[in-house]
Parts: C-alpha cells; sequence; structure tokens
C-alpha cells in the first residue's frame, strides 16, 4: 500500500463493495434465466402434477436459485487458498483430488454414460444425474491458474512447467472434447490464454500445432453431423444442409420477429416445439422473441458489467493466484456467453453449449457457483498483501 493514510478496514469495504455488485449481476442472471426458463418451457400437452413436480425443469430452475445463493454465500466467505494452494504434498489438496475425481468421471461417462441427442454427456449415480464435463472445466481451469501461480516467474519453462500443464489441460480437453467439442475446446482456449498472461513463451502454444490439427481431423472432420454443422455454417443459404440448419433458422427467426419489446412474457410461439432445446442452448432465442431487443440487450449489458467487475477486479488484486483464478472463471463465464450467443445469431456453426447462469441446468449451475464464489472470495480480499504461495507451508 503507497498511501500509509489508508486504513485496512477502508480496503476491506473497498473489496466487499467489488464483491456485492459482482453478486448483484450474477444473481439479476439468475433469476433473469429462472423467468426465462420458466416461460420457455411452458407446456400444453401435459397438466401439471405436483407429486413429480421435480421432473419439470422448469421447477428445477427456480429451486435451484436459492441453492446457488447458498453456495456463492459460503464459497464467497471461505479463503480461497486453503482449497486451491497446495506445498510439496500436493495430494493434500482439495483441487487436486477434485481434477483427479473430474477426470476418472469423464472416463466413466465415455463407458457407461447416458446418451442424450447422439452424445454421451450425462453419468447417472442413483437419483443423481450429472455432467462430469462442466465438474472438468471448472477443476482444470482453476488447476491451471493455481499452478501457473505457483510457478510464478518460471512458468516460461518449457519442460517443468509448459508441458505438464498442457499435458493436464489437453487430456482433460480430449476427453471432454470427445463427446463435447464446445466445452472442450473452451477448456483449452481458456487454460492456454491464463497460462500466457502468466508467462509462457509464446513460441510454447505452436509446438500444440500438429495436436490441433490432427485433432481437428478426428474430431470434426471424421465425425459426419459435425463437419455437417461447420459446411452449413460456410455454405449458408445452399441446400442440401436444411435439417443441420433448422436451429440456427429457427432461432434467428425468433429473435428478429421479436422487434424492439417482443410478444409478451410468456405469449412467444417458437417455444410450443418449433424450437429443440428451448430452455438450455437456444434460450435467448426465447428472449429474443418474447422481450425483443430491449431483453436482448440486457443480457448483453449483464455479461458486460460482469467482465467489467472482472477486469476491475484482476487490476486491483495484489495476489498473483487471485488475479490469474479470477482471470481464469471471469474468462470462461464471458467466453461461454459470447460462444452461445454467436451460436443462437447465426455467427458461428451450430454448437450445444449453455448461456452462464441463465441455461436450464442443475450440476452445471452449481458448479458455476462454486467457480463464482471463488471470484466472489478473491475480490473480498484483493487489497491485501498475501505471502508467496511457495512460503506457505
Amino acid at each position: 500500500m503507497n498511501d500509509p493514510l489508508i486504513h485496512t478496514d477502508q480496503l476491506n469495504y473497498r473489496g466487499r463493495n467489488l464483491s456485492n455488485w459482482m453478486l448483484i449481476i450474477i444473481s439479476g442472471l439468475l433469476c433473469f434465466g429462472a423467468l426465462m426458463v420458466f416461460s420457455a418451457g411452458a407446456s400444453v400437452d401435459r397438466e401439471f402434477q405436483w407429486s413429480n413436480c421435480w421432473q419439470y425443469i422448469t421447477v428445477r430452475r427456480v429451486l435451484f436459485v436459492p441453492i446457488v445463493w447458498i453456495v456463492l454465500a459460503i464459497v464467497s466467505r471461505l479463503n480461497y487458498r486453503k482449497f486451491l494452494v497446495w506445498n510439496r504434498f500436493f495430494w493434500v489438496s482439495p483441487l487436486i483430488w477434485a481434477l483427479l475425481i473430474s477426470i476418472g468421471l469423464l472416463v466413466l461417462v465415455l463407458l457407461v454414460g447416458e446418451e442424450l441427442c447422439g452424445s454421451k454427456r450425462w453419468l447417472k449415480i442413483g437419483p443423481i444425474k450429472m455432467q462430469p464435463s462442466e465438474l472438468a472445466k471448472w477443476t482444470t481451469i482453476m488447476f491451471i491458474a493455481a499452478f501457473a501461480a505457483r510457478r510464478d516467474e518460471k512458468i516460461n519453462r518449457f519442460w517443468t512447467s509448459y508441458v505438464p500443464a498442457c499435458s493436464i489441460l489437453l487430456l482433460v480437453a480430449a476427453l471432454i472434447g470427445y463427446e463435447d467439442l464446445g466445452t472442450g475446446a473452451l477448456v483449452a482456449v481458456v487454460g492456454l490464454a491464463v497460462l500466457f498472461i502468466a508467462g509462457m513463451r509464446w513460441w510454447h502454444p505452436l509446438t500444440l500445432l500438429p495436436l490441433i490439427a490432427a485433432g481437428g481431423y478426428f474430431l470434426i472432420f471424421k465425425v459426419p453431423y459435425r463437419w455437417a454443422r461447420v459446411m452449413a455454417f460456410i455454405s449458408g443459404e445452399q441446400s442440401g444442409f436444411e435439417e443441420t440448419r433448422y436451429h440456427a433458422e429457427q432461432s434467428i427467426m425468433a429473435i428478429g420477429s421479436g422487434g424492439l419489446w417482443g410478444a409478451g412474457l410468456g405469449t412467444g410461439r417458437i417455444k410450443l416445439g418449433w424450437l429443440p432445446e428451448d430452455t438450455t442452448d437456444f434460450i435467448f432465442a426465447v428472449i429474443g422473441e418474447e422481450l425483443g431487443f430491449f431483453g436482448c440487450t440486457l443480457v448483453i449489458f449483464l455479461y458486460l458489467s460482469l467482465l467489467l467487475a472482472c477486469t476491475q477486479a484482476v487490476i486491483r488484486c495484489r495476489d498473483r493466484l487471485g488475479k490469474l483464478l479470477v482471470l481464469a472463471i471471469g474468462s470462461t463465464i464471458v467466453t461461454q456467453a459470447v460462444i452461445n450467443l454467436f451460436v443462437v445469431t447465426r455467427m458461428a456453426p451450430t454448437k450445444g453449449i449453455a448461456l452462464p447462469y441463465i441455461s436450464a441446468g442443475g450440476s452445471g449451475l452449481l458448479v458455476t457457483a462454486f467457480a463464482t464464489g471463488v471470484m466472489l472470495n478473491v475480490a473480498r480480499r484483493m487489497d491485501f498483501d498475501l505471502p508467496a504461495l511457495e512460503n506457505q507451508s
């Protein structure tokens, strides 16, 4: 602290203030998402039954909001270093165990996972149904940030820093990308970006070009439905890909029909069987139809506000680990939102990736809440000097 007149309590107040603003923005996205999922999930083909209400995706999404708030409240008040930092005995770190468990679940879902819409992404363990890729995404991103912070100035070393970090990163990205290419690519891109900003040399990522080319060949070109999506996006209105372009065309029609103020909340028609995945991947199309340009702008404004708050936390945070964590978590959320908006507005090939905090979801929403709680935790402590990771016991 350069100014001796600034008291520690004042610094703590500034951190709490930014953390509270982040919480307000995230709460706005959560509540808005619950409202729109409830509207998009409206059904006219069956009567509502309270005895099995948990089976309704709209009810689950609404009930998850207070659960998410509880997770945010708990995690944001814990010391993030307690469960993200390791010393010589790295196996005692909760983060390491969470990463190993998530990798094991990724392998398990490929072997015995439940297939939905042509992909094995879900794992059912008793009454619990989860998507391991979401857990793996966040544990990997936070591991890369913690690893880069721990290596500090040594992060620019190829064999002792870059190779171990990229080995973990590419392993997880490949396991995820086999069934969920969008999320796998997101993990790889954000992870490499964090390493690069942390101090990785510019030529290190160039060594991945052969692996990227091979991955693109086997995961896109050799997979018919993925290649069809790419060709449908490139060909535009040309014939031959009408079925593949169906989602994107219905989505853009819904957004275009909303006009300035939309058709009105709950009165949209695209959700009545015309657009699949209207409560998850294409929820933004329902927002565009029912709330028009105003609703779309509100969503984008909230994400931009969150990006601005994260940027402020990164700039002001005095802890290297905290900086990299906010950078990793915030960029993952915003990048995922950008990808979803690009897909829904036909600016990118169709890809199943959710809109953070807004799309329907259970397990994914909870692990995202945990990662967000870590980000709020960092913001609360950002003005304090903390010891280097190497000096902690």
